[in-house]
């Protein structure tokens, strides 16, 4: 199991997270995608970066994965889930995200939103320094006391 730290600071981002979309309409979704669902996605589009470090761990998600949600501009964690099915396709950047450089996506199951907690708390729960702060998508290494989190925020 892997720990994801997960950025949504993004407004269309946030608004496919807080309520579930509806994927009917997507010509060639896998059958494990759900007619309407709550997405989050990977930036890894080539042509708008490189990405590197988002398609290594696009690689280490597996479906079940807890995630922490955490807000830039708020400076607060603000969810939690975890990783449903996964799928590489245009349809959610372009229908739903204005075209921006996620194609990696996967369902969110299991969010809650009820969730603000300040980063020190995660901080000190994971042994990072006070001021640590993920940038972009971040797995918590396994060395650090992921199921802490996991009890805490009840993922």
């Amino acid at each position: 199991m892997n720990l994801w730290l997960v950025p949504v600071d993004e407004p269309s981002f946030q608004r496919t997270l807080a309520e579930p979309i509806d994927l009917s309409d997507w010509d060639d979704r896998p059958d494990s995608f759900p007619d309407r669902a709550r997405v989050w996605g990977v930036r890894t589009d080539p042509e708008q970066g490189s990405w590197k470090r988002n398609r290594r761990n696009l690689e280490r998600m597996e479906r079940g994965d807890p995630i922490l949600i955490y807000r830039n501009s708020e400076s607060q964690y603000t969810g939690t889930g975890r990783v449903g099915p996964m799928a590489h396709t245009e349809h959610v950047r372009d229908e739903y995200w204005d075209g921006g450089p996620a194609l990696d996506v996967y369902v969110v199951e299991g969010y809650d939103d009820s969730v603000d907690v300040e980063p020190e708390t995660v901080n000190r729960l994971l042994g990072y320094e006070e001021s640590f702060w993920p940038q972009g998508l971040w797995r918590v290494s396994d060395d650090r006391p992921t199921e802490r989190v996991v009890r805490k925020f009840d993922i």
